[in-house]
């Protein structure tokens, strides 16, 4: 009794990850914007983005068929591993490091400024700083 309830379990782990997929692809066949901006990124073109999106739907309808999962764990494993190694790759070969440049949060002026505000104000003031200094227009 054990093992099959077990074993319900996972089948219900699979299929919330099959789901979890399918949405993650049909936002790359749809356009998503954060899609489309991440592929722009990375530098990896919007035809792999495409072709990413249907592996994934792929995968994702194959995990809810039990007996074709490990079909799904090949398809959607590789192109993990593709992807990541494109993304790597392309920025090895132009140099590019500011693809993956992101504002941090430190512990300065604008962590204490904030503080009777919450953490929340705290954390996203970093980020919200990096994005003015970037914006702004000198003249």
């Amino acid at each position: 009794m054990g093992c099959v309830m077990a074993l319900t379990g996972f089948y219900r782990v699979q299929a919330f990850l099959g789901l979890i997929y399918l949405c993650l692809g049909s936002a790359k066949l749809l356009g998503a914007d954060i899609m489309v901006e991440a592929f722009d990124a990375t530098g990896l073109g919007q035809s792999l983005r495409v072709a990413v999106g249907v592996l994934e739907i792929c995968g994702g309808l194959c995990l809810f068929i039990p007996r074709a999962s490990i079909y799904a764990a090949v398809v959607l494993g590789c192109t993990i591993v593709g992807i990541l190694g494109a993304a790597v790759g392309h920025v090895a070969r132009l140099g590019d490091e500011r693809s993956f440049d992101a504002g941090r949060v430190t512990m300065t002026k604008t962590w204490r400024a904030n503080a009777q505000d919450g953490v929340a104000a705290a954390v996203w003031s970093g980020p919200i700083d990096t994005a003015h200094r970037w914006t702004r227009v000198e003249g």
